[in-house]
């Protein structure tokens, strides 16, 4: 419970300064192994991700987004007018699909390999595979 706190603290502490980018917290009900996280994915600090697994707390950051968009389902769904021209040019990025593969480290040097996807707007979902081969979902919201 002390640690929810702590970064329930931290994530009010950067959201009042102004320079989290954009920060999710994880679901309660995304796992009932996973009390707590934080994911970051924008912002002049980097990418963050942090997650509170049995009992131990994984982090990672700097690590990297990939963003994608399905050009050939665009163009089925919308033509070839003016909507599809600012997809296919960049200007549109609300049709992206954002990924991210991160490997979480303990203290204790155990990690977690995890894999993110979300949507434009959305918010990031996955597994994470411990080392004995675990799977583990998350959500953050």
């Amino acid at each position: 419970m002390k640690i929810r706190t702590k970064m329930l603290a931290l994530f009010a502490a950067i959201t009042v300064v102004g320079c989290a980018g954009h920060t999710h917290g994880v679901l309660a009900e995304s796992s009932s192994e996973i009390k707590g996280g934080i994911f970051r994915h924008e912002g002049s600090e980097g990418t963050l991700m942090v997650l509170e697994y049995r009992g131990t707390r994984y982090e990672a950051s700097g690590f990297a987004i990939e963003h994608s968009q399905n050009l050939t389902e665009l163009r089925q769904r919308f033509g070839s007018g003016k909507h599809y021209d600012r997809i296919f040019s960049g200007l549109d990025t609300d049709h992206y699909v954002y990924s991210a593969l991160v490997e979480l480290r303990s203290n204790s040097a155990s990690s977690l390999l995890c894999s993110a996807v979300w949507r434009a707007g959305g918010s990031p979902a996955g597994n994470c595979t411990t080392a004995t081969g675990e799977k583990v979902s998350f959500q953050y919201r």
